[in-house]
């Protein structure tokens, strides 16, 4: 049940974001409010991979360089452009459902991980504390940015429920 949940959430989340996606105008791609912040490009590209990788770093067999592993794993994503987004982010839900298919409710109760700053919890535990609030946090920075950069009248809904692209 429990997974099921977290399954939903992180699609949602991720839908939420694809929508948001055709809100970014290519003139406003690179805004960024000010130096040495992510751009709003940089942070789809975050976005585009942070709720699996951190999974994968889990069924990893050596948990010893979490830093090491992720860096490893985002040099392999893809780049995150505005003409490729919505098939990246397409990709990265059927990637997620694929990957919940392979975690037991039994793991997400009690296998044991390692957080990247260090302590533990299980693996329930440890997808709330990263995939689910990295999601939540960079969402709403994609959605602020989009606000600030083309004064769109975006509102609370498009931060979280509405997942359909309008036509």
């Amino acid at each position: 049940m429990l997974k099921e949940t977290l399954q939903k959430n992180i699609v949602k989340d991720l839908k939420v974001v694809r929508r948001l996606i055709t809100k970014i105008s290519p003139e406003t791609a690179d805004f960024r409010p000010v130096e040495n912040v992510r751009s709003m490009l940089e942070v789809l590209q975050y976005l585009s991979s942070c709720s699996t990788n951190i999974i994968r770093f889990w069924y990893n067999e050596d948990q010893s360089d979490p830093r090491g592993f992720l860096t490893k794993l985002r040099k392999d994503d893809p780049i995150v452009t505005l003409e490729n987004a919505l098939s990246i982010f397409d990709a990265q839900i059927a990637f997620v459902n694929e990957l919940f298919v392979t975690i037991s409710e039994e793991d997400i109760q009690t296998k044991q991980v390692v957080y990247p700053w260090g302590g533990k919890g299980t693996l329930g535990e440890g997808i709330l504390e990263t995939s689910i609030k990295w999601l939540a946090a960079y969402k709403m920075q994609l959605f602020l940015y989009i606000k600030i950069s083309s004064g769109q009248s975006l509102t609370t809904p498009d931060l979280w429920h509405k997942i359909e692209i309008d036509s």
